[in-house]
């Protein structure tokens, strides 16, 4: 099903990318036409004005404010504009955009089709991936917080493209960093031989390109010549004497018109040549960069393989030294207890030096206890011999008691 310019062109100013851009300001002075805000940024002002907010110190980066749809105005503008994006990413942010920039004679020749609007879409994918990096992202981040969820997601996700897509924009901070980690370098490495295949790709396209335009411009030049000389032959014959002014400025007309046509291809040879040059050199670095990379990645796999090598034997030093620790603990509990020991031993000497004496003591108590068993062995002995004495006492009182009363009455008889 074929889709129109007018749905075209309402889906593409409806989109998140557009209304982050209205965030810097209304476009078409504020005006609801959809085709006047979009050939607005056709012409390249606009963005101009977004990129000097976000850069605010360009260097020869000017546009022409009144383009009045003159195209090769439009061309001008944005192709400024793109070479201001590229040169920020490059010594700004530096990162190198990877992917292919925005045709500007696309939009600015043929801007109301799906190829120019595809075009725009990338050159303001560009656009956000310097906002959202520039000193100014505070602000930025702020005016994109203003929109809607669903839009905010949307430019998300395109901020991802240009930030975490390594196929889109490559960060060459790494080349200051003195080595990468493997995890690092594997992606790396992957990433830098599919761009060295698609550069390899576009130089075969731009030699085949070469070949072609030298073979048509050679071609037209040949036919050129011989219409030219055919054509005043015939004429001469014809008319050999009626005009040969006219004839010869005519000559002389297609000739200089040949000849700007001559310089013209060979000048755009000459751009293309310096192109395929620089391309090359481009290639030749990418490959000593790729070599280089390649002998970091073998000693990093030699580095690897030794580290497995290593890794049981670092697994039983460290079991070693869990179990270095594990014995110093029970040592220093043993020095204590050696120390408790040490304590205990002194103590038992004491304690034994004490028993000596207190067997001593015994033994000369058990001799007192015998000799005190035997003394009360005669105390006893002594006791019954005083009770029976003092029975005998008592007899011989009571007796004598009887013989003075025998005594009282004889005397008193008498």
């Amino acid at each position: 099903m074929d889709v129109t310019v007018s749905e075209l062109m309402a889906n593409f100013m409806e989109s998140p990318l557009v209304a982050w851009v209205k965030t810097f300001g209304p476009l078409a002075s504020n005006c609801e036409d959809k085709l006047s805000m979009f050939m607005e940024l056709v012409d390249g002002v606009f963005l101009h004005k977004i990129m000097t907010h976000i850069d605010p110190n360009p260097t020869n980066h000017r546009v022409n404010k009144q383009v009045n749809s003159d195209v090769n105005l439009r061309i001008q503008n944005l192709s400024t504009v793109t070479r201001h994006i590229r040169n920020y990413y490059q010594e700004n942010l530096q990162q190198l955009v990877l992917m292919t920039l925005p045709n500007v004679l696309t939009i600015a020749k043929d801007p109301l089709s799906g190829k120019s609007m595809e075009e725009m879409k990338r050159l303001l994918l560009l656009l956000l991936g310097c906002a959202v990096q520039c000193e100014r992202k505070e602000e930025i981040i702020e005016r994109i917080k203003l929109l809607n969820i669903e839009t905010q997601a949307a430019i998300v996700s395109h901020i991802q493209e240009v930030t975490h897509n390594q196929e889109n924009v490559l960060d060459m901070q790494w080349l200051e960093v003195g080595e990468l980690p493997p995890e690092d370098l594997d992606p790396l490495s992957r990433t830098m031989a599919f761009h060295l295949r698609k550069l390899i790709d576009e130089r075969d396209e731009c030699s085949e390109l070469i070949l072609e335009l030298t073979q048509e411009r050679d071609y037209l030049q040949s036919q050129q010549l011989t219409s030219s000389i055919g054509s005043s032959s015939a004429d001469q014959s014809s008319q050999p004497a009626l005009l040969p002014k006219e004839e010869r400025q005519h000559i002389s007309v297609e000739l200089a018109d040949t000849k700007a046509k001559l310089r013209r291809s060979r000048q755009e040879l000459e751009e293309k040549t310096e192109q395929l040059i620089d391309a090359r050199n481009e290639l030749e670095r990418l490959d000593a960069e790729m070599q280089k990379l390649k002998q970091e990645n073998m000693q990093l796999l030699a580095e690897a393989r030794s580290v497995r090598a290593y890794r049981d034997e670092v697994d039983a030093l460290r079991e070693r030294a869990g179990r270095v620790d594990r014995l110093e603990t029970e040592l220093a509990r043993f020095k204590e207890k050696l120390h408790d020991v040490h304590f205990y031993k002194v103590r038992m000497e004491e304690l034994r030096e004490d028993n000596m004496t207190l067997l001593e003591t015994k033994a000369m108590l058990e001799e007192q206890l015998g000799s005190a068993r035997g003394r009360c062995d005669k105390l006893h002995e002594l006791e019954k011999e005083n009770l029976h004495l003092r029975s005998k006492l008592h007899d011989l009182e009571i007796d004598r008691d009887s013989d003075k009363k025998r005594q009282r009455s004889c005397s008193r008889r008498t």
